[in-house]
Parts: structure tokens; C-alpha cells; sequence
């Protein structure tokens, strides 16, 4: 499944938006259904209706993630959160907004 995605060092979390979730659900494995409340950066608490892990891959360089799955309210389909950073060596140029991700073998640039 191809997704364009935003990083966002903010978000402790990385999430789908529900609208992107019931096209491509079909295709995903492993994922669940969840019961879990999630605080936005503005306070309010959102339910999360899925989980779903898997791996990801940004430009050929794979990752194991998670992604919490809730309604974006039009704002992101995917959103890659500040646990990537963890996963991945990651450098983000704020003033330009770029993103070096760098693995074993290759360092790639993304425009946010």
C-alpha cells in the first residue's frame, strides 16, 4: 500500500486517520480493534478504533512500526510520529523542514 505520510516529531504516537484505515484495512495484517483514549497536543482525548503494526518502508528503508489508528478530522492520512526518531537515525532540519533518515547502507531525503 503506498501512503503519504508526515513526520512530526511532536506526536508521541504515530496514527492513521480512520478514513485511510477503512480503504486500506483489507490489504493490513495485523491489526486489532482497541479501546484505548488518546490526549491531542490541544487536551482533547480521542478514541482510537484500531491498532495496526506492521512494516513500513520510506524510500527502501524499512521499519517495524505501530500506528494508532483514529478519525484526523481531515488534518493527515498518516502521521509518523517522534517513535520513529527511536527507531531510525533521523535528523530533521527545522528551518528548511528536511528529514535525513539514514540506515546500514544509504541516507535518504525527505521533504516534509
Amino acid at each position: 500500500v503506498r501512503i503519504r505520510a508526515l513526520f512530526d516529531d511532536g506526536a508521541m504516537i504515530s496514527a492513521m486517520c480512520t478514513s485511510i484505515f477503512k480503504k486500506i484495512k483489507h490489504q493490513l495484517h495485523n491489526w486489532s480493534e482497541s479501546d484505548r483514549h488518546l490526549r491531542m497536543a490541544n487536551g482533547s482525548i480521542v478514541k482510537a478504533v484500531a491498532k495496526w503494526m506492521g512494516m513500513v518502508r520510506i524510500k527502501g528503508i524499512k521499519t517495524q512500526s505501530t500506528f494508532k489508528v483514529f478519525n484526523s478530522g481531515g488534518s493527515w492520512g498518516f502521521l509518523l510520529g517522534n517513535q520513529h526518531s527511536k527507531h531510525l537515525q533521523q535528523f530533521h532540519e527545522y528551518e528548511t523542514d528536511i528529514i535525513t533518515i539514514t540506515d546500514e547502507s544509504r541516507a535518504i531525503t525527505l521533504e516534509n
